[in-house]
């Protein structure tokens, strides 16, 4: 009997365990491999992906390409880009009446169907060696976006007016970082990042993005050491009461 009730204690404990962890998987870390890359993009982990404006072809010279180019592959022209994204023929020029031209960058497409609302939500870093300058009217400001459903929205951009740069402890010259978070109606959605090259061809810029999930709306994400404090003495009392039995 002893032994059947230790048994029952063990399944119980495995299945309130069991539904603590299938109640947190609902917020999971957005995996990359599926997503449709193009130019330089590199997936680190769940959640974590860089791209830059590198085209391996001395965009930084002196300092080599490795220190700025993350996957070895080089960034590809903006109407590639837009293509590959599915992005609107000259969406990422910054103001193409007037000659202002996104020249080259690289990014990352998928689509979602989402049957409950559903919030994105990541962490960001825009990485640049540009300068804010403006030259006889040439704009040369790089730029990081995210684009949902062709709607395309600046993360950060080397105007510092409208976000302050900082210098950088990385290979680059300066950054900010950021958050980001949208929820989404039930639908089908295409979600996009990008990082352009504006004016020239030189001087790098990055976009990291880390800590990318997906998650029903206002459903609480426990955190790991939250999820850690309730199995463990779980575990303690399962041990304890086998003990004394």
């Amino acid at each position: 009997m002893s032994i059947k009730f230790s048994s029952l204690t063990f399944g119980f404990i495995f299945g309130l365990s069991s539904l603590i962890v299938a109640k947190s998987s609902q917020a999971a870390l957005i995996n990359f491999s599926s997503w449709n890359l193009a130019g330089d993009v590199e997936i680190t982990s769940l959640g974590e992906v860089d791209l830059s404006t590198n085209a391996l072809q001395n965009d930084d010279s002196p300092s080599p390409d490795s220190n700025f180019n993350f996957s070895n592959l080089p960034a590809i022209d903006t109407a590639t880009l837009e293509s590959n994204l599915g992005l609107p023929s000259q969406s990422l020029e910054p103001d193409h009446n007037n000659f202002v031209f996104a020249f080259e960058g690289s990014g990352l497409e998928n689509q979602y169907t989402f049957t409950e609302e559903t919030t994105l939500s990541f962490n960001w870093t825009f990485l640049t060696n540009d300068e804010t300058r403006n030259l006889s009217g040439f704009d040369f400001d790089d730029y990081a976006f995210i684009a949902l459903n062709d709607q395309i929205q600046t993360l950060a951009i080397t105007n510092s007016s409208i976000s302050t740069l900082i210098p950088s402890s990385t290979n680059f010259s300066r950054q900010v970082s950021g958050s980001y978070t949208q929820t989404f109606s039930p639908g089908t959605y295409s979600i996009a990042w990008g990082v352009v090259d504006v004016g020239s061809f030189d001087q790098t810029s990055a976009l990291t993005v880390n800590n990318a999930q997906l998650f029903p709306f206002n459903q609480p994400i426990p955190e790991p050491n939250s999820l850690f404090s309730l199995l463990v003495p779980l575990g303690f009392f399962a041990v304890s009461f086998l003990h004394r039995r």
